[in-house]
């Protein structure tokens, strides 16, 4: 797999999962967790770290750190 990330509940709970791709990944935490509530981090291609935070399997926020 392409990259790593790290998937965290709003219980504080981590994992890490790998994937190809943003869109697949979320397709894969979707089907495990159907109405998921966290926040996704990885780094992107250009090494910056990305965070993502989704509230009942909708993306709320993105932010982007260097």
């Amino acid at each position: 797999m392409r990259y790593e990330y790290t998937v965290t509940k709003d219980s504080g709970e981590a994992e890490i999962m790998k994937a190809m791709s943003w869109k697949k990944l979320l397709k894969s935490v979707l089907l495990k967790y159907e109405k998921f509530s966290g926040w996704i981090t990885y780094i992107n291609k250009k090494g910056s770290v990305q965070t993502k935070v989704l509230d009942e399997g909708k993306i709320v926020h993105e932010s982007k750190r260097n």
